[in-house]
């Protein structure tokens, strides 16, 4: 499905031949529809996923994903100066693909559940409004990463259904 919707994508969103012929070997995978399973994840955003992190065997582990993708908050130090204490994201990391998961989690936060709870709670604890969307961006990483690593579409109530059986 991912490649067939890829292939029908106007030229200018696809990008050059040589990005079009990798990302559809990327893209041919099992694990090419399973990002498109979590809501608030297109296309673009999910091409973007497994074709930066090559279906996420560059990241091992859901850490190093943060850290590749540049979510991963550091504390600001330099020496005996301190920021107020206070961590934030840096520059660093790959900056189209955090870009790309900031968007989807513009919708994500409106429409996923699980994300949409999240990020209202943090807005009602008195969390800047580009905080919440920051530490959603991560938990769609993280959602993104737990789905193509298992195999497994996403089940937005996976967590309520292990609470009842406990």
């Amino acid at each position: 499905m991912l490649t067939t919707q890829y292939a029908k994508a106007p030229s200018n969103i696809r990008g050059n031949a040589a990005d079009a012929g990798y990302a559809a070997t990327v893209l041919n995978g099992n694990n090419a529809d399973l990002p498109l399973s979590i809501t608030g994840i297109g296309l673009l955003t999910a091409a973007w996923l497994l074709v930066a992190t090559v279906n996420f065997e560059l990241c091992p582990t859901v850490e190093a994903a943060t850290a590749y993708v540049g979510l991963a908050p550091y504390p600001r130090e330099s020496g005996a100066v301190r920021s107020r204490g206070r961590p934030a994201l840096g520059h660093g990391g790959h900056r189209r693909l955090r870009t790309a998961l900031y968007l989807a989690t513009l919708s994500a936060a409106q429409h996923n559940p699980p994300i949409k709870t999240f990020y209202e709670r943090l807005k009602a604890n008195g969390k800047p409004k580009k905080v919440a969307r920051c530490a959603a961006a991560r938990k769609l990483l993280h959602l993104a990463w737990a789905v193509v690593r298992s195999g497994r579409t996403f089940d937005p109530t996976y967590r309520q259904d292990m609470l009842v059986a406990a």
